[in-house]
């Protein structure tokens, strides 16, 4: 009981900490995905514009169209990283409240 109680003190501090990364992470995602969301789009809106005017062949538009996913997946793995953090944070509660 006492160990668990020292366990405790231990991990109040490290709460805030946790619950500002998460602030930051949220509020540079959001901001993340929609840039990267117009710049992903005008990539592909280029791609296939560019095949249908044949001013690439078909291995330079695949090529762009796969930059612009990647581009279009970076602000969906920082979400993943911040569900993380978020299940950290809430397993933490949980075990100070204990």
């Amino acid at each position: 009981m006492i160990i668990k109680f020292i366990l405790k003190c231990i991990a109040l501090p490290l709460l805030l900490p946790i619950v500002l990364i998460q602030w930051i992470g949220i509020f540079l995602n959001s901001i993340s995905s929609v840039i990267f969301g117009i710049l992903s789009g005008i990539c592909s809106l280029t791609a296939i514009a560019s095949l249908a005017f044949g001013l690439s062949t078909g291995g330079e538009v695949i090529r762009m169209l796969i930059v612009a996913f990647v581009v279009f997946i970076i602000p969906h793995i920082g979400n993943w990283i911040i569900e993380r953090i978020v299940m950290f944070r809430c397993l933490l509660g949980d075990f100070i409240r204990s």
